[in-house]
């Protein structure tokens, strides 16, 4: 079976398995590394008619009384009201360890005034746009790269060093269908970028404690993302390959350097210089990333533009890959 043959190549491939499979997880433990200690600190605002004394240090007191508005614009995992004798406690954030933040808050509210009994707290969970931590995106940016590896490969060996092996001159011996050739070849990308995207996603969660799994009603628009991605990555892979020839799979490396760190899949845009910030728009990894923090509740894009780029993306790999199936199948 065809499927199947280009399947185990991407797990059989020294070179295929550790681009798809090893290196997003070395790239995922690295930066998470780096940046999880970040998560430690919860961000605390808070307001308080009592004078609190020894606050601690990841707290900012509000010198006024702030409004419901005011709240959803901070960028804090939590903002506490305490007036009257009363704590409003305002979540933004899903890290379990806000709770003991709030407990350590409440005794010291209560000791401003050396009341013993239990302050009056209500919590409020915010309804709005999600916002990502450091490591949430981070991580959705290792499975962005992840699927750009396994698209992008798959064009390249597929349609240059196969195409140089003598691979093609076999399949017209066999008289392929080139639309089973295409399906075969994309469907065990398609599969390999699942695999590759769930290893993030469950590591990311035993190791850094970040909850990427999609709710049930979300993963047709999830895999619709992967393959999307597959597919922009493998008529990326094509082009490569009709243009350098020989020299593809070298050029495809350096391309994925560039896309890397220039893309802001691991780091946001606005930190790159504004003349690089431009080359951003160019690279595919960027509206890849944007898909995917849709899926995750992040208004990146509009609904109506969320499914034309996943639309085109997918057109354009088809278009790419049957022209280079047919060029490649055509008899000299």
């Amino acid at each position: 079976m065809l499927f199947y043959s280009f399947l185990t190549v991407n797990f059989r491939n020294t070179l295929l398995f550790f681009m798809n499979i090893i290196l997003p997880i070395v790239f995922l433990l690295m930066f998470g590394a780096v940046f999880g200690k970040q998560q430690s600190q919860i961000g605390v605002a808070f307001y308080s008619d009592r004078e609190l004394s020894e606050v601690n240090s990841n707290w900012k007191r509000l010198d006024t009384l702030p409004t419901l508005e005011e709240i959803k614009s901070m960028g804090n995992d939590v903002v506490i009201v305490a007036n009257d004798g009363k704590m409003d406690v305002y979540l933004l954030s899903t890290f379990s360890s806000v709770d003991s933040e709030i407990t350590i808050f409440r005794l010291k509210y209560a000791s401003a005034r050396n009341e013993k009994s239990i302050i009056n707290v209500v919590e409020h969970e915010i309804k709005f746009s999600r916002q990502l931590s450091d490591l949430e995106y981070i991580m959705i940016g290792v499975i962005a790269i992840s699927l750009l590896s396994v698209g992008m490969n798959a064009g390249v060996m597929l349609f240059s060093e196969y195409a140089q092996y003598g691979l093609f001159k076999r399949f017209m011996l066999t008289n392929v269908n080139r639309l089973y050739l295409l399906i075969s070849a994309t469907g065990a990308q398609i599969i390999t970028g699942i695999i590759s995207s769930l290893l993030v996603i469950v590591i990311s969660w035993l190791v850094f404690k970040v909850n990427l799994f999609i709710s049930p009603q979300l993963i047709v628009a999830y895999l619709f993302v992967v393959f999307a991605s597959i597919m922009i990555s493998l008529g990326l892979g094509v082009i490569l390959s009709l243009i350098f020839k020989k020299s593809a799979s070298s050029i495809a490396q350096i391309l994925y350097t560039i896309f890397m760190f220039f893309s802001g899949v691991y780091f946001p845009i606005t930190f790159l210089p504004k003349p690089l910030q431009i080359v951003s728009y160019f690279t595919p990894p960027r509206y890849m990333h944007m898909l995917f923090q849709k899926v995750y509740g992040i208004d990146t894009v509009t609904n109506q533009g969320f499914w034309i780029i996943c639309t085109t993306f997918i057109i354009l790999g088809i278009v790419l890959g049957s022209y280079a199936i047919g060029k490649f199948l055509k008899p000299a």
